[in-house]
């Protein structure tokens, strides 16, 4: 997901009065140039479950192939 900041006059504190956001806390990491770093880690996550799908379903038929010959 893609990290947007809003900007917003209200600053939220906690008990002791600090502030509860630290500005200087980013998810995102910036890269070496000061771009910041496109995350793609549910897109990697998507990628391998479709390839252990697919796998899965062709050991399936491919076993499913199996039987059928054999019984």
């Amino acid at each position: 997901m893609a990290v947007h900041i809003i900007r917003s006059p209200i600053v939220v504190l906690d008990p002791t009065g600090e502030p509860i956001v630290d500005a200087s806390r980013r998810v995102s990491s910036l890269t070496s140039d000061g771009t910041p770093e496109v995350n793609l880690g549910a897109f990697r996550g998507l990628a391998f479950a479709l390839i252990f799908e697919t796998v899965f379903v062709l050991l399936g038929a491919i076993a499913w192939q199996l039987v059928r010959t054999l019984f």
